[in-house]
C-alpha cells in the first residue's frame, strides 16, 4: 500500500478508509430496505422515534416496521463513527497529499446532513423530493470515500501514451452519464409503487417514460463505457485502470439485466432490493474508474515529465 509519491500508508488507515467506504455505502442499502418493506414512517416522527421518546414503544400502532426504521436510524451512527475515524487518521497521516484534509471531512459533515434531511423526510411524510434527495446525498458521499481511498492507496502509475485530454474527457463524460443514470432511476423510484408507506406521495411522472429516458441513459452510458475501455486499451493505459474499467462493465451489464428483469416481473421489492445494491455498485465502480483515468492521464504534464516523476517501481 502506497501513497502518492510512494511512500507506505499503515495499514489500519486503508482499513479504516475502507470501512467508511462500506458503511456510506451500506446506509443507501438498508435505507432501502426500510422503503421498501413499507417501514418509512415505523417511527412518525423525528428525532423521537414515537412522541416522548426516543425508542420504540409498544403503544405505537405501528408494528415491526418501527423497529425496521429504528434500526436504520441506529446505523447512522455507525457510519458517523467511520466517517469521524477517517478524519482523524487522515489528519494524522504523514506525509498528507495536498487537499486531503479538507476532502477527509466531507464524509462527516455529509452524514450529519443526512440524519437532518432523514428527519425532514420524516417530518414531511415521505415526500418524495426528500427520499431522492436522501438518495443522492448519499452517493455524493460515496463518491468522495472511493476517490479518499484511492487517493492514500493507489500507487503511482506511469501516465497512458499520449491522447491524455480525450481519455480525460471521455473519463468525465462517463462520470457525467452515471450521474445522469442513477438521478433518473430515484426519479424512477419516487414515481413507483414502493413508496415506504402506503401513504407516502409519488411523483406525478408517468412510471413507465421516465423509466424509458432511465433506461435510454444507461444504454448511453454503456456506449461510453465501452468506447472509454476501447481507447484505454489502445493507448496502453495502465493494467489497473483498464482492469477495473472492464469490472465495471460485468457490473453494469449484469445490472442492466437485472433491472429488465425487475421491469417485466411487476418490480417485486427483492429484485428492487438487489438492483439498489447493483446501482451503488455501479457508481462506486464509475467513480473509481474515472479517478484512475485522470489520474493515468495527468492534463498539464507531459508524458516524459511525469514518468521521470514517477519512481522507478512504478514505471
Amino acid at each position: 500500500m502506497a501513497a502518492p509519491g510512494g511512500t507506505r500508508v499503515p495499514r489500519p488507515v486503508t482499513v479504516v478508509l475502507l470501512v467508511n467506504l462500506i458503511a456510506q455505502a451500506g446506509i443507501i442499502v438498508t435505507g432501502g430496505l426500510v422503503r421498501l418493506t413499507g417501514s418509512g414512517l415505523g417511527c412518525p416522527t423525528w428525532p423521537e422515534c414515537a412522541p416522548g421518546s426516543l425508542l420504540p414503544t409498544a403503544a405505537q400502532a405501528e408494528g415491526v416496521t418501527k423497529f425496521i426504521e429504528f434500526g436504520n436510524r441506529l446505523l447512522t451512527f455507525a457510519v458517523a463513527a467511520a466517517a469521524l475515524a477517517t478524519v482523524i487518521v487522515l489528519w494524522r497521516l504523514r506525509p498528507r497529499p495536498r487537499g486531503l484534509r479538507a476532502l477527509s471531512a466531507i464524509p462527516l459533515i455529509g452524514t450529519v446532513g443526512q440524519a437532518v434531511l432523514g428527519g425532514i423526510t420524516v417530518l414531511t411524510g415521505l415526500n418524495p423530493l426528500t427520499v431522492m434527495a436522501h438518495l443522492l446525498l448519499s452517493l455524493v458521499l460515496v463518491a468522495v470515500s472511493v476517490v479518499l481511498l484511492l487517493w492514500v492507496h493507489d500507487p503511482p502509475t506511469a501516465p497512458g501514451v499520449g491522447h491524455a485530454h480525450v481519455v480525460r474527457a471521455m473519463a468525465g463524460g462517463l462520470f457525467i452519464a452515471g450521474a445522469v443514470v442513477v438521478t433518473l432511476g430515484a426519479i424512477v423510484t419516487g414515481s413507483g409503487p414502493h413508496a415506504g408507506d402506503e401513504t407516502a406521495a409519488r411523483f406525478g411522472f408517468d412510471i413507465r417514460a421516465v423509466a424509458w429516458l432511465h433506461a435510454d441513459s444507461v444504454w448511453l452510458y454503456l456506449g461510453l463505457l465501452i468506447g472509454l475501455l476501447a481507447v484505454l486499451t489502445v493507448t496502453a493505459a495502465p493494467l489497473t485502470v483498464r482492469r477495473t474499467t472492464w469490472l465495471l462493465l460485468a457490473v453494469s451489464l449484469a445490472q442492466g439485466l437485472v433491472g429488465y428483469v425487475q421491469w417485466f416481473t411487476g418490480l417485486p421489492w427483492l429484485l428492487v432490493a438487489v438492483h439498489l445494491l447493483g446501482a451503488v455498485l455501479v457508481w462506486i465502480g464509475t467513480t473509481a474508474v474515472a479517478y484512475r483515468v485522470l489520474r493515468a492521464f495527468p492534463a498539464r504534464r507531459t508524458t516524459a515529465a511525469a514518468s521521470a516523476s514517477a519512481p522507478a517501481g512504478a514505471r
